[in-house]
């Protein structure tokens, strides 16, 4: 029993002097951390959209007339609708960083005559890339739409363009 006894430790101690040691080990993962700091943005209108002059005559249900992105406009003379005058999509212009994508955002508004109001539905690209560092910026237009029935109150409709940028 004895000899069984020494011949155990034997093998123990064998077996600990085989196995290779296993150092405690640290993990030290690195990452890094990044900033991009950019000029504030600015935005301004500098031409006014303008639908020019449309007489309403005998128009069958809804027409709706609209400024493309680059000044055309479509839904007149047909329809008992009759566009004249100059019309002209509106223009911005935005400063910001050199390179930069700018995220252009649009949304309805109402345009108010004398009697009446009708809603704006603008157009504008979604975004445009910045090709200076501050001035002079660069300009996008801005078109849009408005709806006409035969009981449309006749006046000058004016009101505001929503659009906003950002980074």
């Amino acid at each position: 029993m004895t000899k069984f006894v020494r011949l155990a430790a034997l093998a123990a101690a064998a077996t600990i002097i085989a196995t290779p040691a296993v150092a405690a080990t640290s993990a030290n993962p690195t990452a890094s951390a990044n900033v991009k700091i950019l000029k504030p943005l600015e935005l301004r209108g500098t031409r006014n959209l303008d639908f020019g002059s449309i007489v309403v005559g005998a128009v069958v249900g809804t027409q709706t007339v609209t400024i493309s992105q680059a000044g055309a406009i479509s839904g007149c003379n047909t329809n008992g609708l009759t566009c004249s005058g100059a019309p002209q999509s509106g223009q911005y212009n935005v400063r910001g960083s050199n390179n930069a994508v700018v995220t252009i955002t649009t949304a309805a508004s109402t345009l108010t005559g004398p009697t009446g109001t009708l809603s704006f539905t603008p157009s504008a690209p979604a975004n445009v890339t910045l090709t200076s560092s501050g001035a002079p910026g660069d300009n996008f237009t801005v078109g849009g739409s408005i709806d006409l029935t035969a009981a449309t109150p006749e006046g000058l409709y004016t009101g505001v363009m929503n659009v906003t940028v950002d980074y």
